[in-house]
């Protein structure tokens, strides 16, 4: 069901493809964070009300997300506290049933990120390219039968960083 609410992948990838070390690590993506730019998010945060991220991601970056409303998806039950909402299953079911609000970003990691590609619920792609090769790790895109048509709506360069924006 689809809604005029769109679903963003904001995600940040080697030149190679990886979002993070085979151990989950993005550590390389630290030094990015004090070069100056910040990759178009300060305007991006404006355009999402509500944040779906993996438990191993948001352990990772134990953002609160300045208000917005934010569901984790976990394979072990947890409680929720002030700023997270824990939820488990099928994201398909979950978005129909939840119908969360406004704009959403989906932030990853991989599995997430690949169960929404495999239902075709991400509208928009913001995938920032950094100049690093990691050689082997968890790449964005997984192996599957699926194909989808994506059409490129922007490039933007931040000195060596390049931003590619996809729309369905």
């Amino acid at each position: 069901m689809k809604t005029e609410r769109k679903i963003i992948l904001y995600i940040a990838t080697s030149s190679d493809g990886f979002i993070a070390r085979e151990n989950g690590a993005v550590d390389w993506l630290d030094k990015y964070n004090d070069i100056g730019y910040n990759f178009g998010f300060d305007e991006f945060n404006k355009r999402f009300d509500t944040v779906i991220v993996g438990n191993t991601t948001q352990k990772q970056y134990p953002n609160k997300y300045d208000g917005k409303t934010c569901y984790v998806f976990s394979k072990i039950p947890r409680d929720n506290d002030e700023n997270l909402i824990y939820v488990s299953g099928d994201v398909n079911k979950f978005i129909e049933e939840t119908n969360p609000k406004g704009n959403i970003w989906l932030v990853g990691g991989a599995d997430l990120v690949n169960q929404f590609i495999q239902y075709d619920l991400i509208n928009e792609y913001i995938i920032t390219i950094m100049p690093e090769e990691l050689g082997n790790g968890i790449p964005l895109f997984k192996d599957s039968n699926f194909t989808s048509k994506l059409n490129n709506v922007e490039t933007k360069n931040f000195g060596d960083v390049i931003q590619l924006i996809y729309s369905k």
